[in-house]
């Protein structure tokens, strides 16, 4: 049934073609016949206006142009050709036979037109061309006609149109052929859909046996909706999985960033003790390159034993025995520096996912802390000796110097010596805690340079004598003044001194100059001591440090005298040089910027 629907639809359908099709042809055919008629008349009547009347309408027993026209009788088209008078009247003429001529019309104002002269009796409808004679005197037009088309005189054609037809209809049992093997498929998969809907009848529609294409379509859009509804879920997840990974990758990057910056370098171990991740710090602290430290085991890259004997215990130890463990060690390849590296265990969820290593430049903790106890131990020694001497002095007063005036004298200067000692230790000390906590600030006025040299050379110059050492100034007294707070500038000249006269050979010299530079005041404590190598130079300004010494005099000291003074000249906006090899002795140069001549006392900002 539903086959032979088809069929019929499809010889119907065809047969509807066919007759638009051969409408459509005639009715393009008449539109060409009527064009070529209409171009036809146009020319002729041009081309017949041109002519002087003499030769369209001569004399009577002449013959005229417009008998060549009778030519065109052959032409079934062909109606009549005039040349007619404003009057109406026909000056000449020829006409087909059973025509009768139209009376002619007046001229319209843009000469050359036609019309559709009404067929009179049972004559055919008549299209007449006109137009003007050129060299007429009076109103005379040329007049030619032409049968308008019957609708039928294109069915001499009709045998092609008929072929052309009968090839049309006889594609209808291709395509029904076509369409029925097509269809194949479809039956075939209405017949599955039929099938599945019986086992899911809840969920998919029935589907009838005989059901048409556009049934199938129907339960193919519903099933591609349901698809396309799957598939646009699916891609939401997978848009939002990716979204989430992407996020996940950020922060890991973002988290891998923030431990690559930090001061500290880390390892992260897996539980059978290989490196998972390291940061860039490594391979400065421990002088491994970071891609041996991934890609070889443990035993292979690390060669501290202190070391590998904390990450093994870490790797065999059971989850309840691996608590935060912390060594010190100097690395064998990079043995200037001193390593704190903490070890601890990554738990998580009732798990262990590794061990954490973080690994820090302890090296100025070290040095610090074993300066800091050197310090007080200097100090101890230093407090100790002179207590020592005082304690000595004053039993020798009360026991048996009380009647000796010498014994009495020289008591009386040790022990002021030993006083002077003591009170200048702790006035550094005082002065180094003042300067960490900030609490120094120079009380900066205009100095006369020289008298503050005076004044400090004065001071030293007991203490160089009693150690056979000469002291000497240099210093105009014309020199540029200065902008110095003068307590503290006398603080770093006295350390700088004590320090040439502590550090100086038996008979040597020490000389206090002052020069003046480009736009710089220079002030100068050379000295011709025991000197210093140039690693213990770049270091002599550090807190605590102290000179190594060899031989057997050993002059000691706290390591606060120069760092002190160093600091005092940098609170003055100066800079503090040093210039010294050893055996030759040293010089220490204090740079200050000149002050322009002011007022006498006028306070220096």
């Amino acid at each position: 049934m539903k086959n032979n629907r088809i069929g019929m639809i499809l010889v119907v359908s065809s047969l509807a073609v066919i007759a638009l099709v051969m409408a459509l042809l005639l009715q393009r055919q008449q539109s060409q016949h009527a064009e070529q008629v209409r171009a036809q008349g146009l020319g002729m009547v041009r081309s017949l206006a041109a002519l002087p009347a003499s030769v369209l309408a001569p004399s009577a027993g002449h013959p005229g142009v417009l008998d060549s026209v009778l030519a065109y009788r052959d032409n079934p088209d062909f109606a009549y050709a005039a040349v007619s008078a404003g009057n109406g009247r026909n000056l000449a003429e020829v006409a087909s036979p059973g025509v009768i001529l139209p009376p002619a019309a007046p001229l319209a104002v843009t000469g050359f037109d036609e019309r559709l002269v009404d067929p009179a009796n049972d004559q055919r409808a008549i299209r007449e061309f006109r137009g003007p004679l050129a060299s007429a005197e009076g109103r005379l037009q040329v007049r030619i006609g032409y049968f308008e088309p019957r609708p039928m005189a294109a069915m001499k054609d009709l045998q092609f149109y008929a072929l052309i037809a009968l090839a049309m209809f006889l594609l209808v049992p291709l395509i029904y052929l076509t369409i029925k093997r097509e269809m194949a498929p479809l039956t075939a998969l209405g017949e599955q859909l039929a099938t599945i809907a019986a086992r899911q009848p809840a969920t998919l529609p029935a589907v009838q046996p005989d059901q048409d294409v556009r049934g199938l379509a129907t339960k193919l859009n519903r099933y591609l909706d349901q698809a396309s509804n799957r598939i646009r879920e699916l891609e939401q997840d997978n848009v939002a999985n990716m979204a989430s990974s992407r996020l996940l990758e950020y922060n890991s990057n973002k988290m891998q960033a923030v431990l690559h910056c930090l001061p500290d370098g880390m390892l992260v171990l897996d539980q059978a003790g290989d490196v998972t991740f390291a940061t860039g710090k490594i391979e400065p602290l421990l002088g491994v390159p970071v891609d041996e430290v991934l890609s070889q085991p443990l035993d292979t890259w690390c060669r501290d034993p202190e070391l590998r004997a904390m990450l093994a215990r870490f790797r065999t130890a059971g989850p309840d025995n691996r608590s935060q463990m912390t060594i010190e060690f100097n690395p064998a390849l990079v043995p200037d520096k001193r390593l704190w590296v903490t070890a601890q265990a990554l738990h998580g969820h009732a798990m262990v996912y590794g061990t954490l290593v973080v690994v820090r430049d302890a090296t100025r903790e070290h040095l610090a802390r074993q300066a800091g106890n050197d310090f007080v131990a200097h100090v101890s020694h230093e407090l100790k000796s002179p207590l020592n001497v005082i304690g000595m002095y004053g039993e020798m007063l009360a026991d048996e110097g009380a009647a000796d005036p010498a014994v009495r004298v020289e008591a009386i200067n040790v022990i002021q010596d030993e006083v002077e000692r003591m009170s200048s230790l702790v006035n550094n000390l005082l002065n180094v805690s003042k300067l960490e906590m900030g609490s120094m600030r120079p009380d900066r006025h205009r100095v006369k340079l020289e008298e503050l040299l005076r004044d400090a050379s004065q001071q030293a110059r007991a203490r160089a004598e009693a150690k056979g050492i000469r002291l000497e100034l240099q210093v105009a007294r014309d020199i540029a003044a200065v902008s110095v707070d003068k307590d503290l500038f006398c603080i770093a000249l006295n350390n700088l001194l004590n320090n040439a006269i502590k550090y100086n050979k038996p008979g040597g010299s020490v000389v206090l100059a002052a020069d003046e530079a480009d736009g710089d005041v220079v002030v100068a404590v050379r000295d011709s001591g025991i000197g210093m190598a140039p690693e213990d130079r770049a270091r002599v300004t550090e807190k605590f440090f102290r000179v190594r010494e060899t031989g057997p005099d050993q002059r000691g000291g706290h390591g606060l005298g120069l760092y002190l003074a160093n600091q005092i000249v940098e609170l003055h906006h100066g800079r503090l040089t040093i210039d010294s090899e050893p055996g030759h002795g040293s010089v220490f140069s204090i740079h200050l910027k000149k002050m322009p001549a002011l007022v006498e006392g006028a306070h220096v900002l």
